[in-house]
């Protein structure tokens, strides 16, 4: 048998023989990769002592826990924090609880506006606010299955108008037509439902949930973590607050509304326990009356992808913000005044 000739062997190009950085330029793959430098929006020096950081800008932040364990209290110290910054707020409502006297007493700057005869009848300052009410009047004509506007309104906002209220604010912001860093507070998620549901009026949680992360995909994977890169000049922030409940079949905390907040958020901090609440009230007596003025409760960063960080420890989240709990005694007598007033008016009908 004659011997075969060895197939010859392919030609490659030596290392040193291929400019890698020329191929990438001539290939469009130049991109920006780097991130600026970390920067914090604190929630209170009470939040920042246990923590040891605050607001990731430029990141999604999850504020979770169960009812009253003072996840709120994190929004307006967060909100304030932005004021002072020069960083916008632009809050979201769909729980209908914001509390624009407990929100001015945490820090928030605002305006009243009154009528003729001095009734408050809205609030203006360094913030955009929006609630279900605003989103009814915006979006409400807009039917999302068809991408376009219609003749009626469906009567209530939904979640997929939320996503588009916040694309359309920072396509705004691209256009310089909003010349601000943006920072989205929502409180809460999972209190509206989406379009598919109202129509159809059926209070789907699978559909909640679905349309929870269709809408969000973009802005939690894309629009929010890319301004932080360098060149960018805009850095957006999302913080959401959102309730939990338990899942003893599985021994998992699941959160109202659907899991992709969960999923997207680069930090969350827990309020309160896993089973339960967790927490304990704050007391005191003045005029010989014992009430309850706030809460303690354990605070802890249970997911840290931007610096590892993973602290807890207990906190008072109090009508004017957060607290150590070894200083509540200190509060309570910087506060005297207020709550008396809080108790004459109260008890006296005043």
């Amino acid at each position: 048998m004659g011997t075969k000739t060895p197939p010859k062997k392919a030609s490659t190009i030596k290392k040193q023989e291929f400019d890698l950085n020329s191929f990438k330029s001539t290939s469009g793959l130049q991109n920006n990769v780097k991130d600026k430098e970390l920067e914090w929006i604190p929630l209170g020096d009470a939040f920042s002592e246990i923590t040891k950081c605050g607001i990731a800008k430029g990141y999604v932040t999850l504020l979770r826990g169960y009812s009253n364990t003072g996840k709120s209290t994190g929004m307006y110290e967060g909100i304030a924090s932005c004021q002072k910054m020069g960083i916008l707020p632009v809050i979201i409502d769909t729980e209908g609880n914001f509390n624009w006297e407990y929100a001015k007493h945490v820090g928030v700057e605002y305006t009243e506006i009154t009528d003729d005869n001095g009734e408050i009848i809205n609030y203006d300052g360094f913030f955009i606010f929006m609630n279900t009410d605003l989103l009814e009047q915006k979006y409400g004509k807009y039917k999302h299955d068809e991408g376009k506007y219609g003749a009626t309104s469906r009567g209530e906002g939904c979640i997929e108008d939320i996503s588009m209220f916040i694309n359309e604010l920072l396509d705004q912001q691209m256009e310089e037509k909003l010349p601000y860093e943006l920072c989205f507070f929502w409180d809460s998620i999972g209190s509206i439902d989406c379009y598919k549901a109202i129509m159809s009026k059926s209070r789907n949680n699978m559909w909640n949930a679905n349309s929870l992360e269709v809408s969000f995909k973009s802005i939690l994977n894309n629009r929010i973590p890319n301004s932080r890169k360098e060149g960018k000049k805009y850095t957006n922030t999302f913080v959401g607050v959102q309730k939990i409940w338990y899942d003893g079949m599985n021994n998992v905390v699941r959160h109202k509304g659907g899991e992709a907040f969960f999923y997207g958020a680069r930090m969350i901090f827990h309020y309160g326990g896993i089973i339960a609440h967790g927490t304990s009230k704050l007391t005191a007596t003045l005029e010989g009356r014992n009430y309850n003025f706030g809460t303690e409760t354990k605070l802890g960063c249970v997911k840290n992808q931007v610096n590892g960080l993973t602290l807890e420890g207990k906190i008072c989240s109090t009508p004017h913000g957060y607290w150590l709990p070894d200083k509540i005694d200190a509060y309570k007598k910087q506060n005297k005044n207020y709550k008396m007033n809080i108790i004459r008016a109260t008890y006296n009908g005043s």
